[in-house]
């Protein structure tokens, strides 16, 4: 019997292909394919999905199908992943489809964050490769931002901005989803502070911001 663990290369990142990237996720490994974006992930390390996808996955890839409905996709993926070594996930190919769908796999990646020791951030792509939403966990992180930001929560939490940014923040209560954090600008490194995970989102109205690839950033254990 296939065990996930059997797997685990042992990289600190990882890279989750899902169904709506619309192209071959080149360049970015080691891969784990998520239902349908075995159509898109470049010599994936096993597949995760449900029946749906099963008959798009080569026989050379190993293949884990979900038979409980009750979960999306992703957390199945993640719950089988949880064994591995990795610290970061980058996904590709989970933005623009459905807006269901969207907002459970942030509510996934939020709970994953809260659940598992060591998991230094995640980073939700567009379809052209470009880094959009990074979740941090509880803490301190230094990051590198040129352009327009919001910072939002899944749950109520307290936020500290310090550094190249418009507007700052020093232990500001942040509510679930709130316009508190939206329209911050940032002009070079900034430290952000929250007591529960958060939300980065980068926008794209700004020509001078920088969102190819990843953001460096580098996190410390102070809490607010």
């Amino acid at each position: 019997m296939k065990d996930w663990k059997d797997y685990d290369r042992g990289d600190d990142m990882l890279v989750l292909v899902g169904p709506m990237l619309g192209r071959k996720a080149e360049k970015l490994k080691p891969q784990v394919a998520v239902d349908g974006g075995i159509l898109h992930a470049v010599a994936p390390l096993l597949w995760a999905g449900d029946g749906d996808s099963a008959g798009l996955v080569p026989n050379n890839v190993p293949a884990f199908t979900k038979h409980n409905q009750d979960e999306t996709d992703l957390r199945f993926c993640l719950n089988g992943l949880r064994s591995w070594k990795w610290t970061e996930l980058h996904l590709v190919g989970f933005l623009g489809g459905r807006r269901d769908h969207e907002l459970a796999n942030f509510g996934e990646i939020h709970a994953e964050l809260k659940e598992r020791a060591g998991f230094r951030r995640a980073v939700f792509y567009d379809n052209q490769m470009a880094a959009r939403i990074f979740f941090y966990p509880a803490g301190s992180h230094m990051t590198s931002i040129n352009g327009l930001f919001s910072l939002m929560a899944l749950e109520p939490t307290v936020v500290s901005v310090a550094g190249s940014c418009e507007f700052t923040a020093e232990k500001q209560p942040l509510p679930p989803l709130s316009g508190l954090g939206v329209s911050n600008r940032g002009a070079g490194e900034i430290k952000i502070t929250a007591s529960t995970p958060l939300m980065l989102l980068l926008e794209d109205d700004d020509k001078n911001m920088k969102t190819k690839g990843v953001v460096p950033f580098h996190s410390g254990q102070s809490r607010v």
